[in-house]
């Protein structure tokens, strides 16, 4: 029963329906709807205090999904009694696809998903996360469960949202703080969108979740862009041995129009796919085209497409909706190993491979993306800057960006401006004179940006490098001139830098810890490098590098592991990412007892981890109910959450050196280095400092 304290409320604010729901005059209308229904059970009827959207959502959460309205919850766990799992679903239909499509694309609009500092979600049709990219965003901080891989975003499970609604209504949706139902996501906005596959089966449900509480709309207009490039890119999988006809509004041959849609008939004669346009352009919906017959769906039959093919001639199709349609043919020839549905299981390279069997021709396709993006610059002198966690291989793409580049025949030289005491690094970057100083040789020595003369200098971790010696590097590239210490005389260098870091310039430059000239010198072109756990293609990745592992050391073709341990690397965080994988991968490789590798063959310090990313998840998840908490960790930055993963090692290894840098993937002079920069001593004391 509606209260009249509600209606003589709606009626004092029925002049405010034209402003937003969160409107003028400091009316948070979706929080008083809120407040009233945590203090009366019932969800408001109308859309005097909310969008009739939210009502309908709010409606189901109390009616159907019976959740407790006014209240804060965590998203429960997918934990099937069968045994199947978050990998065994991703194994079995076609996510594994998207997420490698996905994986392209948030590569190429990284810089884009920093500045307005958002995760983006991954998940099944059912609304169960299995993939997450929130790599320095810190949406999750303070709430780590709701993002974990498993995590149930459906409605049923986590109240209104934008990626469990989007899986119930099967259409985009978004709601801004407070129009959540869950008290647990007021401080965020959300929006999901569903992808679909050429044949119309959901197969992807694509989400967006942000801090800033009004993005909601703007999100979702993201989406929207990204499901289409996501669907344009499935259709192109399928499209493979028939005909892909391209709708037009306008038959002339060499006219400009704009593009109807694509339909793509296999050999037999049938329709396979569909894309959303030509459903709009044609009408009646996936079910009524995909798996008809070219003449019954299209009006036009398999010979009279193979000679419009041939003739190049444009097909006139039956008038749709009272306005004409036409469509060129486009021959699509057999490939190799060609899906023939687009819901076919994933690429084996997104999937986890569990034996000898898995194919060979893996390719890291993050890393080509950043080699072609980075394909010219060398030659055009472009600077290039590499970004990314320690462990994710910065070093490795350096050496690719060489091998390939038109520099491959001259020298790379690599200094790491971490593991370098600062009185020393001048010395080592541009020389010295004989005798200059104490301890100097006697003939001198030359310095790297001299060793490096027509070829590249790779200055890793660019970020720890002192104030003052940052005004002379950016003097050097300037110039392309260095005076050795000692020296009054200019040496002229030809040298290409490529830079690298695992912290945030940009976040240093604000700070004053990092000089803005300098910044923009070597910021050309940034690549980057996600870390393993936001990789969608982690299990191929590994997989790719425990044949490495597993040639290196000779042994035998069948080993392998098992199950258990691909589900234990598919959900584990990798704080060491690539480095840590192969530490890890060598060592199960040579204690292993037999041909498959058990969980018992793991090494305990890596077991650990996952256990202490568990425990931080829930007690993060505890303590979302308190304000100030979630203040304080959503404040973090790159620096607090490598100090406190310094920190966690040094008391998990009991202050053994060797044995937290193994656990970190470093070695121990940066581990010796990063406790110097964070005050840590390798006793237990450091577990006490925050």
């Amino acid at each position: 029963m509606r209260s009249p304290l509600l209606d003589r409320a709606a009626a004092s604010v029925a002049a405010l329906r034209g402003a937003e729901e969160t409107g003028f005059y400091g009316v948070d209308r979706p929080g008083v709807a809120w407040d009233w229904m945590k203090q009366t059970g019932q969800a408001p009827a109308g859309a005097d205090w909310v969008r009739p959207q939210v009502a309908e959502a709010w409606a189901r959460c109390v009616d159907d999904h019976a959740l407790p309205p006014g209240a804060e919850f965590a998203p429960l766990q997918r934990r099937l009694e069968s045994g199947a799992s978050e990998l065994d679903g991703w194994r079995r239909n076609s996510l594994g696809g998207v997420a490698g499509h996905l994986s392209a694309l948030v590569y190429d609009l990284r810089t884009l998903l920093d500045e307005t500092n958002v995760a983006l979600l991954l998940a099944d049709p059912a609304g169960a996360v299995v993939h997450l990219l929130d790599s320095g965003s810190r949406i999750t901080a303070g709430g780590a469960q709701i993002g974990r891989i498993g995590a149930d975003w459906s409605e049923a499970s986590l109240g209104n949202n934008g990626v469990g609604t989007a899986s119930l209504l099967r259409e985009p949706v978004a709601f801004d703080g407070k129009e959540h139902f869950n008290g647990a996501l007021h401080r965020f906005a959300t929006a999901g969108c569903p992808i679909v596959a050429p044949d119309g089966g959901l197969c992807a449900i694509l989400g967006m979740i942000s801090d800033r509480r009004d993005a909601a709309k703007l999100a979702l207009g993201f989406l929207k862009i990204a499901r289409h490039m996501l669907e344009a890119s499935l259709f192109d999988r399928l499209a493979a041995d028939g005909y892909l006809l391209r709708l037009r509004a306008i038959g002339e041959a060499d006219a400009r129009f704009a593009d109807e849609g694509r339909v793509f008939v296999g050999a037999d004669g049938y329709v396979r796919g569909v894309d959303r346009a030509a459903v709009e352009a044609l009408g009646g919906g996936y079910s009524a085209l995909v798996g008809a017959r070219a003449a019954t769906a299209l009006g036009v039959d398999l010979p009279a497409l193979i000679a419009a093919h041939e003739g190049g001639r444009i097909l006139s199709l039956p008038d749709r909706n009272g306005r004409p349609l036409y469509a060129e043919a486009h021959r699509c020839p057999r490939r190799d190993g060609a899906a023939s549905s687009a819901r076919r299981a994933p690429d084996r390279a997104d999937a986890a491979p569990c034996g000898p069997d898995a194919e060979r021709d893996w390719s890291d396709s993050v890393l080509e993306t950043a080699l072609r993006k980075a394909a010219g610059l060398q030659e055009r002198n472009i600077p290039i800057l590499i970004t990314g966690e320690s462990g994710v291989g910065k070093d490795y793409l350096v050496r690719r960006l060489h091998a390939g580049g038109p520099r491959k025949e001259r020298p790379l030289v690599a200094i790491n401006c971490a593991a370098i005491p600062r009185e020393l690094i001048e010395s080592e970057l541009f020389g010295y004179e004989g005798g200059s100083f104490t301890g100097a040789r006697a003939k001198g020595k030359s310095g790297k940006f001299v060793e490096a003369d027509k070829g590249i200098l790779f200055l890793d971790e660019i970020g720890d490098m002192a104030a003052d010696l940052q005004a002379t590097l950016l003097r050097v590239l300037d110039s392309s001139e260095v005076v050795p210490i000692g020296s009054s005389k200019p040496i002229r260098v030809d040298v290409r830098v490529v830079a690298a870091t695992n912290r945030s310039l940009q976040e240093m430059v604000q700070k004053g810890a990092f000089r803005r000239d300098l910044y923009y010198r070597l910021n050309g072109v940034q690549l980057w490098l996600p870390p393993l756990r936001e990789r969608p293609d982690r299990l191929g990745l590994l997989a790719q590098l425990f044949r490495l592992e597993r040639d290196a050391l000779g042994s035998a073709e069948d080993m392998r592991f098992s199950d258990e341990v691909w589900r234990i690397f598919f959900k584990h965080p990798w704080p060491g990412n690539i480095r840590e994988a192969r530490n890890v991968l060598r060592s199960s490789i040579a204690v292993a007892k037999g041909p498959v590798i058990e969980l018992d063959d793991l090494p305990i310090d890596f077991l650990q981890e996952l256990d202490f990313d568990q425990r931080v998840t829930d007690a993060e998840s505890q303590d979302a109910n308190v304000d100030e908490t979630v203040e304080i960790e959503a404040g973090f930055d790159l620096s607090d959450w490598e100090a406190r993963a310094v920190r966690h090692a040094l008391a998990s290894s009991k202050g053994n050196i060797a044995k937290a840098a193994r656990s970190l993937g470093i070695t121990r002079a940066t581990l010796y280095h990063k406790m110097a920069r964070y005050g840590l001593r390798s006793d237990r004391r450091i577990v006490s400092k925050r």
